[in-house]
């Protein structure tokens, strides 16, 4: 039988520890979507608008990742909170999916029960009731939770999100070129000849930038909402795939949301080097905690694919990253904003670094860093990654062919969420080994189950 996992820390005690004097903490880690309503108790943001147009349109494979599988995943390392989970409904029928809840089950139940969040499953927004004093933590801000309280404010965290804030900020950064919308009237991005000249306008920077260089949208993820620019050809190929998108971001913008600038592109110098991910708790007052520091796995196009850490190097590495980290949270406390924190750091030639992206939240790597006694010190298992296969086989399929390795805790399940028929089955799965050779014989053994390659080559549905 897998052992209970046991936490080197959790968000609550990171709260705690940061002089957080607020009453119980509610845990949103659910992604909505941009364009379209995933579930029905969740509508598409307005507000706080980001951009996923690039994303593949999935479908249910979609609503799966965002709603059940990362809110899995990302509430692992919560403690003893509320953690807020929406439910899916039955295909079909305007019933619960009892499949979904029971994934969810099996996830968190992985974890010791002191350290394990209570679920609290709703249907729509307002189903979400808070007691006196009780306040949210959520991964993406929403336009609809915001009559109920909040550790950050919404527009604080947007902001701290915001590739156009860190972009403008002191963080070192490759040198960038903001290039803001100027339909200042917000009427006027209603106006389709009005938004094909100000489409063309963008573009036209785009055009004149020599390559190599590196496009991002304001708000975006998974490394989805940027591009990469390499050559002549590259660029004529991405400037017809971002006019619809640019079309698209320009309509985002209201009157609610002008003040956030949602509406923007940043072009970017490529910078060559290897990248680390930083995953760090900011308190309200005094140093950043950094928890980790991994490798990003990425497929071609540049898509997040997982994590590797290596907890050999992390005393090293804290020492060496903690001057950009402390950067860092300068910045994001004169937003306002306090709690975990992501940041892609790249190394460039001359061991500079260069701060590529920054996300105010929970993000998919916080696991790995808590994981270090449980992997490590207990089983001596140096390497660790994390993984996102989407396979065709079921939860119980998947434990008999690694039992030995759960009951071992070298492979823990982060997330899971059963599709349609037991078909293209959303998961997140740790695997931990000795050292990288181990590490890599086990990841490609759980590789093998893919039922597709990336999220970049999803089948629509």
């Amino acid at each position: 039988m897998a052992p209970p996992i046991e936490l080197d820390a959790t968000l609550k005690e990171l709260y705690e520890l940061s002089g957080n004097h607020h009453g119980e903490i509610y845990l949103i880690t659910v992604f909505p979507t941009a364009q379209a309503q995933t579930i029905p108790g969740l509508a598409a943001c307005r507000k706080y608008a980001f951009q996923d147009g690039l994303w593949p349109k999935t479908g249910s494979i979609q609503a799966r990742l965002f709603t059940q599988v990362l809110p899995q995943w990302l509430a692992m390392v919560a403690g003893q909170m509320k953690l807020v989970m929406f439910d899916l409904e039955q295909p079909g029928t305007d019933d619960v999916d009892q499949q979904a809840r029971a994934d969810t089950a099996e996830v968190l139940g992985q974890i010791c029960e002191r350290q394990r969040p209570t679920v609290i499953y709703v249907r729509n927004i307002s189903d979400i009731v808070l007691p006196p004093e009780a306040v949210l933590s959520v991964v993406s801000p929403l336009h609809c939770l915001e009559h109920l309280p909040a550790l950050v404010p919404f527009d604080s965290q947007y902001r701290a999100l915001s590739k156009r804030d860190l972009a403008l900020s002191s963080v070192p950064t490759p040198p960038s070129t903001v290039i803001d919308t100027v339909l200042d009237d917000v009427d006027q991005v209603q106006e389709p000849r009005l938004r094909k000249t100000e489409v063309a306008r963008i573009l036209g920077v785009i055009e004149q930038t020599a390559p190599p260089f590196v496009i991002k949208f304001p708000q975006g993820r998974g490394g989805f909402g940027t591009l990469i620019v390499r050559s002549e050809s590259e660029r004529a190929e991405t400037v017809t795939l971002l006019r619809p998108e640019i079309d698209n971001m320009l309509q985002q913008l209201n009157h609610s949301n002008r003040h956030l600038h949602p509406a923007s592109l940043i072009v970017q110098k490529m910078v060559h080097g290897s990248t680390v991910a930083l995953c760090m708790f900011l308190p309200k007052d005094g140093a950043p905690i950094i928890s980790s520091c991994t490798d990003q796995l990425n497929d071609n196009q540049g898509h997040w694919e997982g994590s590797h850490i290596d907890y050999s190097q992390q005393s090293r590495l804290r020492d060496e990253f903690m001057p950009v980290a402390e950067l860092i949270g300068t910045h994001l406390r004169r937003l306002g904003y306090y709690g975990p924190v992501g940041a892609d750091i790249m190394i460039g030639p001359n061991n500079e670094h260069f701060v590529v992206d920054l996300n105010a939240r929970l993000t998919a790597s916080h696991l790995l860093g808590f994981m270090k006694g449980h992997f490590s010190v207990d089983r001596g298992l140096n390497d660790a990654a994390i993984l996102v296969p989407i396979v065709d086989i079921s939860l119980r399929e998947f434990k008999g062919k690694f039992s030995k390795e759960l009951d071992e805790g070298r492979i823990v399940i982060a997330g899971w969420s059963h599709g349609p028929g037991g078909k293209l089955n959303v998961t997140a799965i740790v695997v931990a080994a000795e050292d990288m050779s181990g590490l890599n014989k086990l990841a490609e053994r759980v590789h093998a189950l893919k039922a597709v390659s990336s999220f970049a080559s999803l089948p629509t549905s």
